[in-house]
């Protein structure tokens, strides 16, 4: 994200001045960490870092949540028929 100009993103929302590092909107994983860093609060390292670390903390979050549906479909990504195996798991679908 940052190799795609996400700094210069959340510059620009920083600067709108009608947003705060308060608003559930920046206090997304690497919005927060970007803002803190436009404000002065973090180093570009220290801003990586936490930034590294958040996400891993949501992911994890994220995981232990989804492992408590019981009906849970699990599909890999790199399947050459991703879309096939996506419908098949669609009730009254025709392939």
């Amino acid at each position: 994200m940052l190799e795609q100009n996400f700094i210069q993103e959340v510059e620009r929302l920083f600067n709108r001045g009608n947003l705060t590092r308060e608003m559930p909107s920046m206090r997304a994983v690497g919005y927060r960490q970007a803002w803190e860093y436009l404000e002065g609060l973090l180093s570009y390292d220290e801003m990586v870092e936490q930034g590294i670390v958040a996400t891993r903390r949501l992911a994890k979050r994220q995981l232990t949540w989804l492992r408590k549906w019981p009906d849970l479909h699990r599909l890999q990504m790199n399947s050459a028929n991703l879309c096939g195996e996506v419908l098949k798991k669609i009730p009254n679908t025709a392939i």
